[in-house]
């Protein structure tokens, strides 16, 4: 039986589910994606080239909201990998459309939770791990991370995460790092280190893009729109730059035109804000997507966001 785990690669959450999946499936690969139409042509592809297998093929899919308007190839993958007696398992926390959820049913098993209190890893150990305490410590972990509950001490694990993204191996090293997970080690020498090599990184991109901060008042709702770095992690980051602005919202956007979308209260719900761009998801604390507007213009930028906010 071949296991084959698909999961969000920026964050703890994503890495976690995936270490839980390895716990519960050794021998299982792992890749981490986005959620661009890229990302999910891949896990349609591997799904449709195991349907000529002769050996039976699970298929875990965790953390990764569903890309809509892929829809109906999704429909004709997952038809074909029933045929053959594959299983494909979708845990998720993000929120999903009713009638997604009616079309892909039949031949996915779901486990979806849309109660903004769960996250992917939780979802992951009750279905696969729930008396295993480890994975269970592993779930609450990622609770703490992905809610920003501060109710427990993580090691620097989700900077190291932003880290590794920035290599041309980061695929390798987020498979390790998962894999090192699932065996117990939250911390080691090699992370160690890497982190120092980071932190000069990362400081130094602070200093420039605290200094770029704009903000701006829509809707009585003060706006702050903050340039992103690949060397800062923009969750653990918002809170800086909320404690400097006091604002209701942030905007991180970059170069490539993807944003990412934090709140600082409940006036607010981050995902409404990304199902307006494309490729957007998320869920009420954080989200994100890509924009239609020029990235290099912050008036555009600011625009674009500021008609989505009307909208709402």
């Amino acid at each position: 039986m071949r296991v084959t785990l698909f999961s969000h690669e920026s964050d703890v959450d994503g890495i976690f589910s995936s270490s839980i999946g390895l716990i519960r499936y050794p021998q299982a690969r792992t890749f981490f994606l986005d959620y661009s139409k890229e990302s999910f042509m891949k896990i349609i592809n591997q799904i449709f080239f195991s349907n000529e297998s002769q050996e039976k093929n699970i298929f875990i899919i965790s953390d990764l909201g569903f890309n809509d308007s892929l829809l109906s190839i999704f429909k004709s993958t997952f038809l074909g990998c029933k045929k053959s007696n594959n299983e494909v398992i979708w845990v998720d926390h993000h929120p999903w459309s009713n009638n997604t959820i009616d079309e892909v049913k039949p031949f996915v098993e779901l486990i979806l939770d849309n109660s903004g209190i769960k996250c992917a890893a939780e979802l992951m150990y009750e279905r696969f791990l729930l008396d295993n305490a480890y994975a269970k410590h592993l779930a609450n972990l990622a609770h703490t991370i992905d809610f920003f509950t501060k109710s427990q001490y993580l090691t620097p694990l989700p900077e190291i995460i932003r880290y590794y993204l920035n290599f041309n191996d980061s695929y390798e090293r987020l498979a390790k790092l998962a894999l090192k997970i699932s065996k117990g080690i939250l911390w080691d020498i090699d992370m160690s280190e890497d982190y120092t090599k980071y932190e000069i990184l990362r400081d130094t991109d602070k200093k420039r893009v605290l200094n770029d901060l704009k903000i701006k008042e829509i809707n009585e709702l003060n706006v702050v729109f903050v340039r992103s770095s690949p060397y800062i992690q923009t969750s653990l980051f918002s809170e800086e730059v909320f404690n400097l602005t006091n604002a209701d919202a942030a905007i991180f956007y970059g170069k490539n035109g993807k944003i990412s979308i934090r709140r600082n209260n409940d006036k607010i719900d981050c995902n409404a804000i990304a199902l307006n761009l494309i490729d957007g998801g998320g869920h009420k604390f954080a989200a994100g997507g890509t924009l239609r507007s020029d990235p290099n213009k912050l008036e555009d930028i600011i625009s674009e966001i500021e008609q989505i906010i009307h909208k709402l």
